[in-house]
């Protein structure tokens, strides 16, 4: 159903304009036919701007009180309690004063007789479009327990993959961290010292030495400069990254990246078929599972693909042919959909293709930080090489000299 915003005149001559569910304007025609109405105008209705609008499709919290959330949610449902008395009950017991005002305001708008699916879309970075969409199809069929429980589920796995990435990320990022705090007060303090001493000698200074000195002096003497280009180019590339472009080459490059391109491919895989599995469970028609799956993959390469495979599906092809054209489904993965279609078992073979991919991305993630450890010690021996020959080279020069 989609809202519009109609103009009437009834057999008084009384113009009357109200917001009405349609499937389409035909469908609004002959709704007004009946009514002996004439219908003076018909345009999708779009909601008025207002501030706290504006603020909710900036409002975030945690995946785990989400999660929380929905699960409390589930237990209530699947006991026979209503949906409002529900989440009455659980605005009571969150935690955070986010995810309480976010429920507050959804009783508040299911009271006032929007339907739940709808009230929970106001909030886009809570309740994404697959939460979204799950709800509206529980509402469809009557199974909102059931549907939401699927929602959980998935929410788990998500919150549990990442939390694995986190701590396998640990270790590498302490590592670099420490580098950089020894490498700048390298610069600041150190640096100074034998520049001065250098500057005295006479001698042509070698490249690792002229770079580590250029630096020092940019950090020491113009750290204004210094700081107010760091900050610059922070903004604009945090600015480059958010523009719909700049995202699409970042995921690019996380395709590409060692030891990470794999895990990203094989968890989006896995995420695609996961989503697919859920939805066409949930009963929801291929196309717009498909649309629904591009929507939640987060890696927006693999997305593109998807959504040129959804245009070939609404034309007929199957799932497994239209995916064919995209480098980053492995031959075997479209194989294991193609047989799935043809044998009426995809919801199966995702099944199977989401734990193959949910298995492999674990015992990469295990092996993450023993991946990353090479990469660590070549950066490390690469930073005291450079350090080692700025100082020692130019001391060797003015050994030669004196001699």
């Amino acid at each position: 159903m989609t809202q519009f915003q109609v103009k009437t005149v009834n057999e008084f001559g009384k113009v009357i304009e109200t917001v009405v569910n349609a499937e389409n304007k035909m469908h609004i025609y002959d709704q007004a036919n009946a009514k002996n109405e004439s219908v003076l105008s018909v345009k999708k209705y779009k909601e008025p701007f207002s501030l706290n609008q504006l603020q909710n499709k900036f409002y975030r919290v945690k995946p785990q009180e989400l999660e929380n959330f929905t699960s409390q949610l589930v237990v209530m449902l699947k006991a026979g309690v209503p949906l409002i008395e529900s989440l009455e009950i659980i605005s009571k017991e969150l935690e955070s004063n986010k995810m309480e005002e976010v429920v507050q305001d959804i009783i508040k708008k299911v009271n006032g007789g929007m339907i739940f699916s709808k009230a929970i879309s106001h909030y886009p970075r809570v309740f994404n479009s697959l939460y979204a969409s799950m709800a509206k199809v529980g509402e469809t069929t009557g199974s909102m327990d059931t549907v939401l429980e699927h929602v959980k589920n998935f929410l788990h796995h998500d919150i549990a993959i990442k939390r694995k990435v986190k701590s396998a990320m640990r270790y590498p990022i302490i590592v670099m961290s420490i580098l950089i705090i020894a490498f700048t007060a390298a610069i600041v303090f150190i640096i100074p010292q034998f520049s001065s001493m250098f500057a005295t000698a006479g001698i042509t200074l070698p490249l690792p030495t002229r770079v580590l000195i250029f630096l020092s002096e940019m950090i020491t003497t113009y750290w204004a400069i210094t700081l107010s280009a760091v900050v610059i180019i922070t903004v604009l590339l945090k600015f480059y990254l958010n523009k719909p472009g700049g995202a699409y080459q970042f995921d690019t490059l996380k395709l590409m990246m060692p030891v990470f391109k794999n895990i990203v491919l094989e968890s989006s895989i896995a995420r695609f078929a996961h989503i697919l599995e859920t939805l066409s469970k949930s009963g929801v028609k291929i196309i717009k599972a498909l649309e629904i799956t591009r929507e939640t993959i987060e890696n927006r390469v693999i997305s593109r693909d998807i959504e040129k495979a959804t245009e070939k599906v609404s034309k007929g092809i199957s799932i497994a042919e239209a995916l064919s054209d995209s480098k980053h489904f492995p031959q075997m993965t479209l194989m294991m959909i193609g047989a799935g279609e043809r044998s009426g078992a995809l919801e199966a073979m995702l099944s199977n293709i989401a734990e193959q991919y949910d298995t492999s991305v674990d015992l990469k993630i295990e092996g993450l930080s023993a991946a990353i450890e090479p990469l660590l010690t070549i950066i490390i021996a690469a930073f005291l090489l450079v350090f080692a020959l700025a100082i020692f080279l130019p001391m060797w020069s003015m050994t030669d000299v004196i001699g």
